[in-house]
């Protein structure tokens, strides 16, 4: 189970449906190559265990990703986020675009 964790935190399948109302699981050695094209030593129980704690860790110290906000009332009037929009990036980072 812990390998299937660790696959879905980087977007690695661990089953696929070649036919409608099939799911056949991924080997888990191919889960484990996939992984290791990836950076991702999956090699052993105690890789796999070190790969997902430190994942989950990156993303608990991790910001939030870029968020732009814009809505409009129920009068029609624009709500906050309605200035000049900007995407920012990390700090100390450039914009991910430039402001309109």
């Amino acid at each position: 189970m812990t390998l299937a964790r660790l696959a879905a935190r980087h977007g690695v399948a661990t089953v696929h449906s070649p036919a409608d109302g099939a799911v056949v699981p991924v080997p888990e050695t191919t889960v484990v190559a996939v992984l290791a094209a990836l950076g991702v030593d999956a090699s052993t129980p105690e890789a796999v265990a070190a790969a997902l704690g430190a994942v989950e860790r990156a993303d608990r110290e991790s910001l939030l990703p870029p968020t732009l906000v814009h809505w409009r009332t129920g009068d029609g009037s624009e709500g906050p986020g309605t200035g000049p929009r900007e995407e920012t990036g990390p700090p100390g980072e450039p914009p991910l675009r430039p402001p309109a």
